[in-house]
Protein backbone atom coordinates (compact mmCIF):
# COMPACT_ATOMS: atom_id res chain seq x y z
CA UNK A 1 0.00 0.00 0.00
CA UNK A 2 1.41 3.47 -0.67
CA UNK A 3 2.39 5.56 2.24
CA UNK A 4 0.19 8.57 1.38
CA UNK A 5 -2.86 5.58 1.45
CA UNK A 6 -1.65 4.18 4.91
CA UNK A 7 -2.07 7.73 6.47
CA UNK A 8 -5.13 8.03 4.91
CA UNK A 9 -6.57 5.06 6.53
CA UNK A 10 -5.03 5.55 9.98
CA UNK A 11 -6.80 8.73 10.13
CA UNK A 12 -10.05 7.90 8.36
CA UNK A 13 -9.61 5.31 11.61
CA UNK A 14 -9.32 8.29 14.11
CA UNK A 15 -6.01 7.02 15.40
CA UNK A 16 -5.07 9.88 17.32
CA UNK A 17 -1.40 9.01 17.69
CA UNK A 18 1.02 8.46 14.48
CA UNK A 19 4.37 7.77 14.82
CA UNK A 20 6.07 8.62 11.09
CA UNK A 21 10.41 7.27 10.94
CA UNK A 22 11.47 9.48 8.69
CA UNK A 23 14.44 12.30 7.82
CA UNK A 24 11.78 14.01 5.49
CA UNK A 25 9.65 16.05 7.40
CA UNK A 26 9.01 18.81 4.69
CA UNK A 27 7.84 16.04 2.71
CA UNK A 28 5.14 14.31 5.57
CA UNK A 29 3.96 18.20 5.98
CA UNK A 30 3.58 18.44 2.42
CA UNK A 31 1.54 15.10 1.93
CA UNK A 32 -0.73 16.17 4.84
CA UNK A 33 -1.65 19.09 2.95
CA UNK A 34 -2.30 17.73 -0.17
CA UNK A 35 -4.44 14.72 1.67
CA UNK A 36 -7.82 15.22 0.84
CA UNK A 37 -9.08 14.30 4.50
CA UNK A 38 -6.44 16.12 6.13
CA UNK A 39 -7.62 19.09 4.18
CA UNK A 40 -10.44 19.00 6.91
CA UNK A 41 -8.46 19.75 10.03
CA UNK A 42 -6.64 22.39 11.12
CA UNK A 43 -2.44 21.95 10.90
CA UNK A 44 0.16 23.08 13.45
CA UNK A 45 4.03 22.12 12.99
CA UNK A 46 5.63 22.12 16.42
CA UNK A 47 9.54 21.85 17.18
CA UNK A 48 11.99 22.91 20.28
CA UNK A 49 13.55 25.43 18.14
CA UNK A 50 10.68 27.36 16.56
CA UNK A 51 8.04 26.28 18.61
CA UNK A 52 4.35 26.70 17.17
CA UNK A 53 3.99 26.97 12.93
CA UNK A 54 0.10 27.44 11.57
CA UNK A 55 0.56 25.46 8.32
CA UNK A 56 -3.34 25.67 7.49
CA UNK A 57 -5.09 28.87 9.00
CA UNK A 58 -7.36 28.15 12.24
CA UNK A 59 -8.65 29.30 15.56
CA UNK A 60 -6.56 28.28 17.34
CA UNK A 61 -3.64 30.81 18.90
CA UNK A 62 -1.16 30.80 21.21
CA UNK A 63 0.67 33.68 23.40
CA UNK A 64 4.40 33.92 23.01
CA UNK A 65 5.10 32.67 26.38
CA UNK A 66 2.86 29.19 25.28
CA UNK A 67 5.25 28.94 22.04
CA UNK A 68 8.41 28.50 24.24
CA UNK A 69 6.85 25.11 25.82
CA UNK A 70 9.38 22.54 25.97
CA UNK A 71 8.30 18.44 25.45
CA UNK A 72 7.33 18.17 28.97
CA UNK A 73 4.74 21.28 28.64
CA UNK A 74 3.58 21.15 25.32
CA UNK A 75 1.09 17.78 25.45
CA UNK A 76 -0.45 20.06 28.89
CA UNK A 77 -1.49 23.36 26.22
CA UNK A 78 -2.40 20.87 23.39
CA UNK A 79 -5.40 19.27 26.08
CA UNK A 80 -6.40 22.77 27.57
CA UNK A 81 -6.30 24.63 24.02
CA UNK A 82 -6.38 23.04 20.83
CA UNK A 83 -9.81 22.87 19.44
CA UNK A 84 -11.26 19.90 18.27
CA UNK A 85 -10.59 19.36 14.56
CA UNK A 86 -6.71 19.72 14.61
CA UNK A 87 -3.80 17.65 13.34
CA UNK A 88 -0.23 18.77 15.02
CA UNK A 89 2.77 17.46 13.94
CA UNK A 90 5.91 16.94 16.18
CA UNK A 91 9.13 17.30 15.21
CA UNK A 92 11.84 15.14 16.58
CA UNK A 93 10.17 14.06 19.64
CA UNK A 94 12.17 11.23 20.09
CA UNK A 95 14.05 13.57 22.50
CA UNK A 96 11.16 12.84 24.76
CA UNK A 97 11.61 9.28 25.20
CA UNK A 98 15.34 10.11 26.26
CA UNK A 99 14.90 13.07 29.01
CA UNK A 100 14.08 12.29 33.19
CA UNK A 101 10.38 13.00 32.73
CA UNK A 102 9.63 10.33 29.48
CA UNK A 103 7.68 8.58 32.38
CA UNK A 104 5.39 11.41 33.06
CA UNK A 105 5.23 12.18 29.15
CA UNK A 106 4.60 8.29 27.78
CA UNK A 107 1.69 8.43 30.65
CA UNK A 108 0.59 11.74 29.56
CA UNK A 109 0.33 10.56 25.95
CA UNK A 110 -1.71 7.25 26.65
CA UNK A 111 -3.99 9.71 28.98
CA UNK A 112 -4.65 11.77 26.05
CA UNK A 113 -5.21 9.35 23.60
CA UNK A 114 -9.16 8.65 24.20
CA UNK A 115 -9.81 12.66 24.61
CA UNK A 116 -7.78 13.31 21.24
CA UNK A 117 -10.07 10.79 19.74
CA UNK A 118 -13.32 12.07 20.68
CA UNK A 119 -12.44 15.37 19.82
CA UNK A 120 -10.99 14.40 16.36
CA UNK A 121 -7.05 15.77 16.96
CA UNK A 122 -4.12 13.62 16.02
CA UNK A 123 -0.60 14.19 17.22
CA UNK A 124 1.67 12.95 14.55
CA UNK A 125 5.27 12.38 15.86
CA UNK A 126 8.01 12.34 13.04
CA UNK A 127 11.24 11.21 14.67
CA UNK A 128 14.76 9.54 12.14
CA UNK A 129 14.65 6.31 15.20
CA UNK A 130 11.36 3.97 14.61
CA UNK A 131 12.20 3.18 18.81
CA UNK A 132 9.21 3.77 20.98
CA UNK A 133 8.96 3.16 24.94
CA UNK A 134 7.67 0.20 25.76
CA UNK A 135 4.42 1.68 27.07
CA UNK A 136 3.03 3.47 24.27
CA UNK A 137 3.81 0.16 21.79
CA UNK A 138 -0.50 -0.10 21.79
CA UNK A 139 -1.35 3.46 21.64
CA UNK A 140 0.76 5.14 19.11
CA UNK A 141 0.84 3.46 15.65
CA UNK A 142 3.90 3.44 13.79
CA UNK A 143 4.62 3.95 9.92
CA UNK A 144 8.01 4.11 8.34
CA UNK A 145 7.68 6.90 5.96
CA UNK A 146 9.04 4.93 2.56
CA UNK A 147 12.00 7.19 0.04
CA UNK A 148 10.42 9.16 -2.45
CA UNK A 149 9.69 7.21 -5.34
CA UNK A 150 10.14 7.49 -9.02
CA UNK A 151 6.83 9.22 -9.73
CA UNK A 152 8.03 11.71 -6.48
CA UNK A 153 11.38 12.20 -7.98
CA UNK A 154 10.14 13.02 -11.41
CA UNK A 155 7.99 15.46 -9.93
CA UNK A 156 11.14 17.26 -8.11
CA UNK A 157 12.40 17.03 -11.40
CA UNK A 158 10.16 18.91 -13.61
CA UNK A 159 9.63 21.02 -10.39
CA UNK A 160 13.69 22.58 -10.57
CA UNK A 161 13.52 22.17 -14.48
CA UNK A 162 10.63 24.07 -15.33
CA UNK A 163 12.40 27.81 -15.70
CA UNK A 164 14.84 25.63 -18.24
CA UNK A 165 15.33 26.93 -21.55
CA UNK A 166 14.70 23.25 -23.93
CA UNK A 167 17.94 23.34 -24.78
CA UNK A 168 19.41 22.55 -21.30
CA UNK A 169 16.91 20.07 -20.71
CA UNK A 170 18.00 16.28 -21.30
CA UNK A 171 16.40 13.63 -23.64
CA UNK A 172 13.38 11.72 -22.12
CA UNK A 173 15.90 8.64 -21.99
CA UNK A 174 18.55 10.39 -20.30
CA UNK A 175 15.66 12.06 -17.83
CA UNK A 176 14.51 8.34 -17.24
CA UNK A 177 18.22 6.98 -16.32
CA UNK A 178 18.67 10.50 -14.34
CA UNK A 179 15.02 9.62 -12.06
CA UNK A 180 15.99 5.86 -12.19
CA UNK A 181 19.50 6.91 -10.48
CA UNK A 182 17.84 8.75 -7.67
CA UNK A 183 15.92 6.36 -6.71
CA UNK A 184 16.89 5.40 -2.80
CA UNK A 185 17.75 9.31 -2.27
CA UNK A 186 15.29 10.94 0.37
CA UNK A 187 13.87 14.25 -1.75
CA UNK A 188 16.73 16.66 -0.59
CA UNK A 189 19.36 14.41 -1.24
CA UNK A 190 18.18 14.12 -4.99
CA UNK A 191 17.59 17.87 -5.02
CA UNK A 192 20.94 18.50 -3.97
CA UNK A 193 22.00 15.56 -6.18
CA UNK A 194 20.48 17.12 -9.53
CA UNK A 195 21.88 20.56 -8.69
CA UNK A 196 25.50 18.98 -8.87
CA UNK A 197 24.75 17.81 -12.02
CA UNK A 198 23.28 21.42 -13.62
CA UNK A 199 26.09 22.81 -11.95
CA UNK A 200 28.81 20.85 -12.84
CA UNK A 201 27.34 19.97 -16.36
CA UNK A 202 25.74 23.13 -17.67
CA UNK A 203 22.83 20.55 -18.31
CA UNK A 204 21.43 17.07 -18.11
CA UNK A 205 23.35 14.39 -19.84
CA UNK A 206 24.53 11.06 -20.13
CA UNK A 207 27.46 11.97 -17.85
CA UNK A 208 25.49 13.29 -14.89
CA UNK A 209 23.98 10.00 -14.38
CA UNK A 210 27.28 9.45 -13.20
CA UNK A 211 27.19 12.02 -10.83
CA UNK A 212 23.89 10.92 -9.19
CA UNK A 213 24.83 7.47 -8.91
CA UNK A 214 28.06 8.70 -6.86
CA UNK A 215 25.55 10.55 -4.57
CA UNK A 216 23.33 7.21 -3.94
CA UNK A 217 26.85 5.07 -3.56
CA UNK A 218 27.90 7.95 -0.41
CA UNK A 219 24.27 7.57 1.26
CA UNK A 220 24.21 3.58 0.64
CA UNK A 221 27.76 3.98 2.94
CA UNK A 222 26.31 6.09 5.35
CA UNK A 223 23.56 3.13 6.34
CA UNK A 224 26.26 1.21 7.53
CA UNK A 225 25.44 -2.00 6.77
CA UNK A 226 25.27 -1.32 2.29
CA UNK A 227 28.27 -0.56 -0.10
CA UNK A 228 27.02 0.29 -3.25
CA UNK A 229 28.73 -1.33 -5.84
CA UNK A 230 28.12 -0.25 -10.13
CA UNK A 231 27.34 -2.64 -12.40
CA UNK A 232 30.82 -2.88 -14.30
CA UNK A 233 31.83 -6.64 -14.18
CA UNK A 234 30.60 -8.32 -17.42
CA UNK A 235 30.20 -12.32 -18.03
CA UNK A 236 33.53 -12.05 -20.08
CA UNK A 237 35.31 -11.24 -16.94
CA UNK A 238 34.48 -14.54 -15.23
CA UNK A 239 36.02 -17.50 -16.87
CA UNK A 240 33.73 -21.15 -16.87
CA UNK A 241 30.74 -21.54 -14.85
CA UNK A 242 28.74 -22.26 -18.26
CA UNK A 243 25.64 -23.67 -16.45
CA UNK A 244 25.06 -20.84 -13.67
CA UNK A 245 25.95 -18.08 -16.22
CA UNK A 246 23.13 -20.16 -18.16
CA UNK A 247 20.84 -20.02 -15.60
CA UNK A 248 21.23 -16.05 -14.56
CA UNK A 249 21.00 -15.36 -18.39
CA UNK A 250 17.43 -17.02 -18.31
CA UNK A 251 16.62 -15.41 -14.33
CA UNK A 252 17.42 -11.74 -16.74
CA UNK A 253 14.20 -11.79 -18.15
CA UNK A 254 12.38 -12.23 -15.24
CA UNK A 255 12.25 -7.96 -14.33
CA UNK A 256 11.10 -7.04 -17.67
CA UNK A 257 7.62 -5.67 -18.58
CA UNK A 258 7.06 -9.15 -20.85
CA UNK A 259 7.30 -10.94 -17.88
CA UNK A 260 4.95 -8.76 -15.31
CA UNK A 261 1.95 -8.64 -18.15
CA UNK A 262 2.60 -12.64 -17.71
CA UNK A 263 2.23 -12.96 -14.25
CA UNK A 264 6.01 -14.00 -14.24
CA UNK A 265 6.79 -13.38 -10.36
CA UNK A 266 10.34 -11.30 -9.90
CA UNK A 267 13.34 -13.86 -9.47
CA UNK A 268 14.16 -14.34 -5.69
CA UNK A 269 17.81 -15.37 -5.34
CA UNK A 270 20.36 -17.38 -5.66
CA UNK A 271 22.98 -19.93 -3.00
CA UNK A 272 26.19 -19.98 -4.11
CA UNK A 273 27.73 -23.04 -1.82
CA UNK A 274 31.25 -23.99 -2.75
CA UNK A 275 35.17 -24.07 -2.23
CA UNK A 276 37.19 -20.73 -1.70
CA UNK A 277 38.64 -18.80 -4.80
CA UNK A 278 36.25 -20.63 -6.92
CA UNK A 279 34.31 -17.14 -8.38
CA UNK A 280 31.17 -17.31 -5.66
CA UNK A 281 32.04 -13.50 -5.22
CA UNK A 282 33.04 -12.73 -8.66
CA UNK A 283 29.30 -14.51 -9.32
CA UNK A 284 27.35 -11.94 -7.32
CA UNK A 285 29.22 -8.81 -9.91
CA UNK A 286 29.07 -10.95 -13.02
CA UNK A 287 25.29 -10.68 -12.29
CA UNK A 288 25.21 -7.19 -12.14
CA UNK A 289 27.14 -6.66 -15.04
CA UNK A 290 24.85 -9.02 -17.03
CA UNK A 291 21.91 -7.21 -15.88
CA UNK A 292 23.00 -3.99 -15.81
CA UNK A 293 21.69 -3.68 -12.35
CA UNK A 294 22.76 -1.96 -9.20
CA UNK A 295 24.71 -4.48 -6.36
CA UNK A 296 24.44 -3.82 -3.16
CA UNK A 297 26.87 -5.99 -0.34
CA UNK A 298 25.27 -5.74 2.67
CA UNK A 299 27.64 -6.31 5.84
CA UNK A 300 25.64 -8.77 8.16
CA UNK A 301 28.44 -8.17 10.91
CA UNK A 302 27.59 -4.15 10.92
CA UNK A 303 23.87 -5.15 11.42
CA UNK A 304 24.05 -5.88 15.35
CA UNK A 305 23.36 -3.77 17.61
CA UNK A 306 23.67 -3.70 21.52
CA UNK A 307 20.47 -2.42 22.33
CA UNK A 308 17.49 -5.43 22.22
CA UNK A 309 15.67 -5.01 18.99
CA UNK A 310 18.26 -2.97 17.26
CA UNK A 311 19.67 -5.50 14.91
CA UNK A 312 16.39 -6.35 13.36
CA UNK A 313 15.82 -2.68 12.97
CA UNK A 314 19.46 -2.21 11.21
CA UNK A 315 18.34 -5.43 9.06
CA UNK A 316 14.50 -3.79 8.04
CA UNK A 317 16.45 -0.41 7.22
CA UNK A 318 18.95 -2.32 5.19
CA UNK A 319 15.80 -3.95 3.42
CA UNK A 320 13.94 -0.85 3.38
CA UNK A 321 16.85 0.80 1.20
CA UNK A 322 17.30 -2.17 -0.80
CA UNK A 323 13.80 -2.19 -2.32
CA UNK A 324 13.67 1.43 -2.76
CA UNK A 325 17.00 1.38 -5.08
CA UNK A 326 15.54 -1.69 -6.88
CA UNK A 327 15.63 -3.23 -9.03
CA UNK A 328 18.91 -4.32 -7.85
CA UNK A 329 20.90 -7.59 -6.42
CA UNK A 330 21.67 -7.70 -2.98
CA UNK A 331 25.18 -10.06 -2.12
CA UNK A 332 25.31 -11.24 1.28
CA UNK A 333 29.37 -12.78 1.33
CA UNK A 334 29.60 -15.63 3.22
CA UNK A 335 26.02 -15.85 4.83
CA UNK A 336 27.52 -18.86 6.93
CA UNK A 337 29.54 -16.54 9.40
CA UNK A 338 25.47 -14.24 9.91
CA UNK A 339 23.16 -17.35 10.01
CA UNK A 340 25.25 -20.50 10.84
CA UNK A 341 23.37 -22.16 14.15
CA UNK A 342 20.31 -19.32 13.55
CA UNK A 343 18.01 -22.27 12.15
CA UNK A 344 14.81 -23.74 14.14
CA UNK A 345 17.27 -25.68 16.23
CA UNK A 346 18.91 -22.76 17.77
CA UNK A 347 18.31 -20.89 21.03
CA UNK A 348 15.77 -17.83 20.38
CA UNK A 349 16.93 -15.19 22.61
CA UNK A 350 20.03 -14.38 20.52
CA UNK A 351 20.43 -11.61 18.34
CA UNK A 352 21.84 -13.70 15.27
CA UNK A 353 18.21 -15.29 15.57
CA UNK A 354 16.33 -12.69 15.48
CA UNK A 355 18.18 -11.10 12.79
CA UNK A 356 18.18 -14.18 10.58
CA UNK A 357 14.45 -14.66 11.61
CA UNK A 358 13.92 -11.34 9.82
CA UNK A 359 15.97 -12.00 6.77
CA UNK A 360 13.81 -15.28 6.42
CA UNK A 361 10.28 -13.63 6.53
CA UNK A 362 11.16 -10.92 4.17
CA UNK A 363 13.01 -13.35 1.41
CA UNK A 364 9.67 -15.59 1.77
CA UNK A 365 6.69 -12.55 1.39
CA UNK A 366 8.87 -9.54 -0.40
CA UNK A 367 6.90 -8.68 -3.78
CA UNK A 368 10.01 -6.02 -5.12
CA UNK A 369 12.59 -6.86 -7.84
CA UNK A 370 15.29 -7.74 -5.01
CA UNK A 371 17.51 -10.63 -6.08
CA UNK A 372 19.54 -12.13 -3.27
CA UNK A 373 22.88 -13.55 -4.04
CA UNK A 374 24.23 -15.15 -1.10
CA UNK A 375 27.52 -17.04 -0.70
CA UNK A 376 29.15 -19.38 1.37
CA UNK A 377 32.10 -21.92 2.00
CA UNK A 378 31.29 -23.86 5.19
CA UNK A 379 27.65 -25.19 4.64
CA UNK A 380 27.80 -26.52 8.60
CA UNK A 381 25.04 -24.94 10.60
CA UNK A 382 23.35 -23.15 7.53
CA UNK A 383 19.74 -23.33 8.48
CA UNK A 384 17.68 -25.89 5.83
CA UNK A 385 14.26 -23.21 5.94
CA UNK A 386 16.83 -20.41 4.53
CA UNK A 387 18.31 -22.92 1.56
CA UNK A 388 15.01 -23.53 0.69
CA UNK A 389 14.18 -19.58 -0.04
CA UNK A 390 16.29 -19.26 -2.85
CA UNK A 391 15.68 -20.43 -6.54
CA UNK A 392 18.33 -22.39 -7.03
CA UNK A 393 21.55 -23.60 -5.16
CA UNK A 394 24.73 -23.73 -7.21
CA UNK A 395 28.06 -25.65 -6.14
CA UNK A 396 31.37 -24.46 -7.49
CA UNK A 397 33.88 -26.95 -7.70
CA UNK A 398 37.60 -26.72 -8.82
CA UNK A 399 37.91 -25.43 -12.33
CA UNK A 400 38.15 -27.51 -15.26
CA UNK A 401 40.73 -27.50 -17.67
CA UNK A 402 39.04 -25.79 -19.83
CA UNK A 403 37.99 -23.41 -17.31
CA UNK A 404 41.18 -22.94 -16.08
CA UNK A 405 42.55 -22.07 -19.76
CA UNK A 406 39.53 -19.12 -19.70
CA UNK A 407 40.98 -17.95 -16.35
CA UNK A 408 44.26 -18.02 -17.37
CA UNK A 409 43.28 -16.27 -20.73
CA UNK A 410 41.73 -13.60 -18.90
CA UNK A 411 44.22 -12.39 -15.59
CA UNK A 412 47.02 -12.77 -18.44
CA UNK A 413 45.31 -10.37 -20.68
CA UNK A 414 44.93 -7.70 -17.30
CA UNK A 415 48.21 -8.52 -16.55
CA UNK A 416 48.90 -6.57 -20.13
CA UNK A 417 49.94 -9.65 -22.54
CA UNK A 418 48.40 -9.70 -25.90
CA UNK A 419 47.17 -12.66 -26.93
CA UNK A 420 47.57 -15.03 -24.24
CA UNK A 421 46.96 -17.73 -26.33
CA UNK A 422 49.77 -17.35 -28.93
CA UNK A 423 52.41 -15.84 -26.44
CA UNK A 424 52.24 -18.70 -23.42
CA UNK A 425 51.72 -22.32 -23.99
CA UNK A 426 48.17 -22.17 -22.37
CA UNK A 427 47.67 -26.51 -22.16
CA UNK A 428 51.14 -26.48 -19.94
CA UNK A 429 49.94 -23.92 -17.65
CA UNK A 430 46.35 -25.67 -17.54
CA UNK A 431 48.30 -29.14 -16.83
CA UNK A 432 50.59 -27.06 -14.10
CA UNK A 433 47.96 -25.55 -12.26
CA UNK A 434 45.61 -28.97 -11.63
CA UNK A 435 43.74 -28.86 -8.78
CA UNK A 436 44.16 -24.81 -8.80
CA UNK A 437 41.49 -22.35 -8.02
CA UNK A 438 40.55 -19.27 -9.68
CA UNK A 439 42.13 -17.17 -6.75
CA UNK A 440 44.90 -19.03 -7.03
CA UNK A 441 45.45 -18.83 -10.97
CA UNK A 442 44.97 -15.14 -10.30
CA UNK A 443 47.44 -14.90 -7.52
CA UNK A 444 50.46 -16.65 -9.54
CA UNK A 445 49.96 -14.70 -12.52
CA UNK A 446 50.01 -11.43 -10.55
CA UNK A 447 53.59 -12.95 -9.10
CA UNK A 448 54.46 -13.54 -12.05
CA UNK A 449 54.21 -10.07 -12.77
CA UNK A 450 55.86 -9.11 -9.94
CA UNK A 451 58.49 -11.12 -10.68
CA UNK A 452 59.22 -9.69 -14.19
CA UNK A 453 58.88 -5.85 -12.72
CA UNK A 454 61.38 -6.44 -9.80
CA UNK A 455 63.96 -7.50 -12.81
CA UNK A 456 64.24 -4.24 -14.51
CA UNK A 457 61.03 -4.23 -15.49
CA UNK A 458 61.01 -6.61 -18.71
CA UNK A 459 58.13 -8.63 -19.90
CA UNK A 460 56.71 -11.83 -17.96
CA UNK A 461 58.02 -15.03 -18.88
CA UNK A 462 57.13 -18.71 -18.87
CA UNK A 463 59.74 -19.40 -16.53
CA UNK A 464 57.90 -16.58 -14.29
CA UNK A 465 54.81 -18.49 -14.35
CA UNK A 466 56.06 -22.11 -13.75
CA UNK A 467 58.10 -20.30 -10.82
CA UNK A 468 54.56 -18.63 -9.36
CA UNK A 469 52.88 -21.63 -9.71
CA UNK A 470 55.32 -24.70 -8.54
CA UNK A 471 55.80 -22.03 -5.19
CA UNK A 472 51.95 -21.89 -4.73
CA UNK A 473 50.58 -24.97 -2.42
CA UNK A 474 46.69 -25.17 -3.58
CA UNK A 475 43.79 -25.52 -1.65
CA UNK A 476 43.39 -28.88 -2.98
CA UNK A 477 46.46 -30.13 -0.92
CA UNK A 478 46.50 -28.02 1.97
CA UNK A 479 42.50 -28.59 2.54
CA UNK A 480 41.83 -31.59 0.87
CA UNK A 481 39.49 -32.65 3.95
CA UNK A 482 37.21 -29.71 3.92
CA UNK A 483 37.12 -30.08 -0.24
CA UNK A 484 36.37 -33.60 0.20
CA UNK A 485 33.34 -32.37 2.32
CA UNK A 486 31.86 -29.93 0.49
CA UNK A 487 32.07 -32.27 -2.76
CA UNK A 488 30.19 -35.02 -0.45
CA UNK A 489 27.64 -32.46 0.63
CA UNK A 490 27.19 -31.41 -3.88
CA UNK A 491 27.33 -35.42 -4.82
CA UNK A 492 24.14 -36.34 -1.82
CA UNK A 493 21.76 -34.12 -4.49
CA UNK A 494 22.10 -30.94 -2.58
CA UNK A 495 22.90 -28.21 -5.08
CA UNK A 496 23.34 -27.75 -9.03
CA UNK A 497 27.18 -27.99 -10.36
CA UNK A 498 27.43 -24.34 -11.97
CA UNK A 499 29.88 -26.00 -14.89
CA UNK A 500 28.37 -28.43 -17.27
CA UNK A 501 31.82 -30.98 -16.72
CA UNK A 502 29.20 -33.29 -14.96
CA UNK A 503 25.53 -32.95 -16.07
CA UNK A 504 22.55 -33.19 -13.12
CA UNK A 505 19.22 -33.85 -13.56
CA UNK A 506 16.43 -34.60 -10.90
CA UNK A 507 15.54 -37.75 -9.97
CA UNK A 508 12.11 -38.92 -9.27
CA UNK A 509 12.62 -38.69 -5.58
CA UNK A 510 13.32 -34.79 -6.29
CA UNK A 511 17.34 -35.11 -5.23
CA UNK A 512 19.84 -34.80 -7.81
CA UNK A 513 21.82 -37.21 -8.95
CA UNK A 514 25.16 -37.02 -10.88
CA UNK A 515 26.04 -38.47 -13.75
CA UNK A 516 29.27 -38.51 -15.97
Amino acid sequence: MDFRDELGELLAANVPLIHLVTYEEERVVRTLQEMPLARELGLLSWDLADGFVSLRPGKVAFTEAEKECTTETILKLLAEKLPPGYLVVLRDFHHAWKGPLVGKITRKLRNLAPVLREKNQFLIFTTPDAALPLELKVDVVSLRVPLPTAVELRQLFDEMTARLDARHLPKPEVKDKLIDSALGLTVNQARLAFSRVRAQQGGFDAQGIAIVTGAKREVVKESGALEFWPAEEGESGVGGLDQLKAWLAKREQGFSARAREANVPFPRGVALIGIPGTGKSLTAKLASGMWKLPLLRLDVGALFGSLLGESEEHMRKAINLAETVSPCILWIDEMEKAFSGAGSGALTGGAATRLFGTFLTWMQEHQTPVFVIATANDIDGLPPELMGRFDCVFFLDLPTDTERKQIFTIHLTRAGVTAPQRTFPLDELVAASRGFVGREIERAVREAQFTAFADDNRRMELDDLRSALKDTVPLSVSHAEVIDKLRKWKTEGRAFPASSDQQTVPAATGRIVETL
